[in-house]
């Protein structure tokens, strides 16, 4: 999954967050993440893990701003999809 971030804190904080959750994440640029789940998994279960762990940190970090990619978006995904509440 592909998680892009306006500020520089959020991707510094993101990558140590995933790698100590057992995620291969790769830099996109300035302001982006390529994450994956160290283990190998389903596609959709892949996207189900990295999505879980991306709402635990949004609920710590309400005050960031990210998008989020996967293989089968075509289009950005709305607040809801992002800050699950």
């Amino acid at each position: 999954m592909r998680i892009t971030f306006e500020e520089g804190w959020v991707g510094v904080d993101l990558t140590e967050y995933f790698r100590r959750s057992d995620c291969v994440v790769e830099h996109t640029g300035a302001h982006g993440l390529e994450v994956k789940p160290r283990q190998p998994l389903l596609p959709r279960a892949a996207k189900l893990e990295i999505e879980g762990l991306l709402r635990v940190w949004c609920k710590l970090h309400p005050e960031a701003s990210i998008s989020t990619w996967g293989p089968e978006q075509a289009s950005r995904p709305t607040e809801q999809d992002v800050h699950a509440t």
